[in-house]
């Protein structure tokens, strides 16, 4: 979700200003469409209003997100019970669809990601526990949502190695690793040929169906809710990178969410 600038809002605003004066002109006899005018803005609002949600403050977001799914499951209960037995209109059907995306991606809220920068492979031997202030036997570290790759991995230019929100950002600093905001989660998918070598990665949402790739971000905590853990020894790891990559400098990566 990307933030909404004042001159958006105000193009929705005036976008809801014209519906509700057409539905002046739908004729009585078609009352279902004129009812379904005012919840369909009320689901459109609330879409709209969850893309400001990162400008909450961190501790009220869980309870605008819950508002927000109260209103939105408010209005869609309106609209199922003006239309059951038929057909939705397809602004309708759209309306609710982006509403429960947003809805989706609300709890990654002011989500921000390290990135890698500049030219050739990186290696992330300290890109662990330590760095992520995540220890999965601490309760107390368990905050907000986090994905890391795990130690030992070997990220390419261009990719996330970790995002999170809800919890301090990982104490890792390399030159070539920036902080930034991020849109939304992803996953960096490595393609492997038949031999075990890196062929490219993969940079996709993580709603997106990837069929194959080994995922390189490990999903650790969720809302607070432990959800993963690194699973090779980071030495073991690396050396398996190192090898995959057959003394290549980097291998090409392709974002899908660019196409």
């Amino acid at each position: 979700m990307t933030r909404l600038e004042p001159i958006a809002w105000i193009a929705l605003v005036a976008r809801w200003v014209e519906v509700a004066r057409a539905s002046r002109a739908i004729p009585s006899a078609d009352a279902r469409l004129r009812d379904s005018i005012a919840p369909l803005i009320a689901i459109e609002a609330t879409t709209a209003a969850l893309g400001e949600l990162a400008s909450v403050a961190e501790h009220e977001r869980a309870h605008a997100r819950d508002l927000a799914e109260i209103s939105i499951r408010k209005a869609a209960e309106e609209l199922d019970r003006l239309w059951r037995g038929d057909e939705w209109p397809d602004e309708i059907s759209e309306a609710c669809a982006l509403a429960e995306r947003a809805l989706r991606h609300a709890v990654y809220s002011g989500l921000e990601e390290l990135v890698v920068t500049g030219d050739g492979a990186l290696e992330l031997d300290t890109l662990d526990a330590a760095a992520l202030g995540f220890d999965e036997e601490d309760a107390a570290t368990h905050r907000g949502t986090l994905a890391a790759m795990p130690p030992g991995s070997i990220a390419m230019p261009g990719e996330p190695i970790a995002w999170w929100c809800g919890r301090p950002a990982p104490a890792f600093d390399h030159p070539r690793v920036v902080r930034r905001a991020a849109a939304a989660p992803v996953q960096v998918y490595r393609e492997l040929d038949e031999r075990g070598r890196f062929v490219a990665d993969r940079i996709a949402s993580i709603e997106d169906d990837v069929a194959a790739g080994l995922p390189m971000l490990t999903p650790l905590l969720l809302e607070g809710t432990r959800i993963g853990r690194f699973l090779q020894p980071r030495d073991a790891w690396l050396a398996m990178q190192r090898a995959a990559l057959a003394g290549r400098p980097a291998i090409p990566v392709h974002d899908a969410r660019a196409l």
